[in-house]
């Protein structure tokens, strides 16, 4: 038997067992409202965990970030502490907060739980958050199936489109039947499978370098930048470029995909321990991607595409039967989050457009009225992001970054303020979406101005200051907080 058809024996396997997992989840799903959507609010710490870290670092960290650090070199670590931040921050200022309030009103949505916060009287609010979900989560999905294509494309060599297909028909047929409850169960999996394949493929790489005198050696033959924590960059521009890379963290607090595993904790201590879990995973994932991306621009020397180095070099190192579990861990990181954000989109739009269309806001009757438009928008979305994704093969880690600001910018002020400040009011909440999100744009797309820092620091601090202050100006009555 050729080496091919042992990687694809044994990452077939892998997938079996995914979707069989997802498929099984479904037999503890209740008829619920609640359940499809949340998992009747009964994740425990390591499941809400492992779920909301995978869900959050998709294929962009086993694809993306690995591009990033072999194009950046050492100063890539300049992420983690901003990546930590919002992990701390989302876990122990954020998620109880939210899984509190959330509980209290029945919202099973960010636009419901705006809505209950802000009077549900306000449907300019919830139309905006239900526009800026739709179109950040489309792009996002297409992302993780742009991944899914690379990565079948290097391994597997098959065309780049029928990489695509494959990846989001894997996805479609656990998260249709089981529902956010099989979305969280397989997570655990994936969560799994991306850290044992980030902690070890660095030092597989490592050893056929001959240690790390080796690689220091030759990587400062290739450039002496290269293990320079500021990059090639001095001055403002590298102030700009750490500024940046710190400021990645402040998009956590703003995506929908992660809030939902935070409304969906059992309890307080689930939240406390499950912070410690999602912290500690987040560490050793983003150390093992970044040195492997260095110890990979070393070895190699030269890819026409960086992303696709930890595939090429689970060809050229493993044999089969442990490269397709590798490859079965890069298609993990990408299936943990094009599967959730499905799930926020479809059930945005059934649980948050049919009731404003219908004029009918009851959340929750019992048994689940929403189920069957949950699963059919779960696929005209799942489609479509795949027709988008098929139209252009594109660089992952900046069109995630794209994404995860806009969202971050229009929601995370928002949120924050909401949750802890009793005087922001529906004027303040929809005047910093919209700053969030237009800034994100005109930033992104203003060449002068993405060249000086990334788009969500100042996206996000202008959305946070415009909440704060039309708030104040708005607020004829301090304890009116629906004024």
């Amino acid at each position: 038997m050729s080496d091919l058809s042992i990687l694809t024996i044994s990452f077939v396997v892998y997938t079996l067992i995914i979707i069989v997992v997802g498929l099984y989840s479904s037999r503890e799903r209740k008829q619920t409202d609640d359940d499809f959507v949340l998992a009747n609010r009964e994740l425990g710490p390591f499941v809400s965990a492992l779920s909301a870290s995978a869900s959050a670092e998709s294929g962009w960290v086993m694809l993306g970030l690995v591009g990033m650090a072999w194009g950046s070199g050492l100063s890539s670590l300049w992420i983690i502490p901003g990546i930590a931040i919002g992990y701390l921050f989302n876990w122990f200022v954020i998620a109880d907060r939210l899984r509190v309030s959330t509980l209290a009103s029945g919202a099973v949505t960010l636009p419901q739980y705006l809505g209950d916060r802000f009077g549900r009287d306000s449907k300019i609010l919830q139309w905006i958050s239900i526009i800026i979900i739709t179109a950040a989560m489309l792009g996002y999905v297409a992302a993780q199936m742009n991944a899914a294509g690379k990565a079948f494309d290097a391994v597997f060599h098959l065309p780049y489109w029928l990489g695509v297909l494959v990846g989001g028909g894997v996805i479609l047929t656990y998260t249709i039947t089981g529902g956010f409850r099989a979305i969280c169960w397989t997570d655990v999996i994936q969560a799994s499978f991306m850290f044992i394949a980030l902690i070890a493929m660095p030092f597989v790489v490592l050893y056929h370098l001959g240690g790390w005198s080796e690689f220091v050696s030759s990587a400062k033959a290739i450039d002496p930048n290269l293990l320079n924590i500021n990059g090639s960059d001095s001055g403002m521009a590298a102030f700009g470029f750490i500024v940046g890379m710190l400021g990645i963290g402040l998009g956590y607090p703003g995506q929908p995909h992660i809030l939902s595993r935070f409304m969906a904790a059992k309890d307080k201590s689930t939240v406390k321990k499950g912070g410690a879990i999602a912290i500690s995973w987040m560490t050793f994932v983003y150390l093992g991607a970044i040195f492997f991306g260095l110890f990979a621009k070393v070895y190699f020397g030269q890819m026409d595409d960086p992303e696709q180095a930890l595939p090429r070099a689970v060809g050229e190192f493993l044999p089969p039967i442990l490269g397709g579990f590798v490859i079965a861990a890069i298609v993990s990181a990408i299936c943990s989050t094009a599967d959730s954000q499905l799930i926020v989109v479809s059930t945005t739009i059934s649980r948050d457009v049919i009731p404003l269309i219908s004029k009918d806001n009851n959340k929750s009757n019992g048994k689940s009225r929403f189920l069957k438009y949950d699963r059919l928008f779960l696929i005209g979305l799942g489609l479509l992001s795949v027709l988008f994704a098929l139209s252009k093969n594109r660089v992952i880690f900046e069109f995630v970054l794209y994404a995860w600001s806009v969202l971050g910018a229009a929601f995370g002020p928002v949120l924050i303020l909401g949750l802890i400040w009793d005087k922001t009011n529906k004027q303040g909440a929809i005047a910093g979406m919209l700053t969030g999100a237009i800034v994100t744009i005109l930033w992104k797309n203003t060449p002068a101005l993405k060249s000086i820092v990334y788009e969500l620091v100042p996206a996000f601090i202008l959305a946070f200051a415009v909440v704060l202050l039309v708030s104040i100006a708005t607020n004829k009555n301090p304890y009116n907080n629906n004024s």
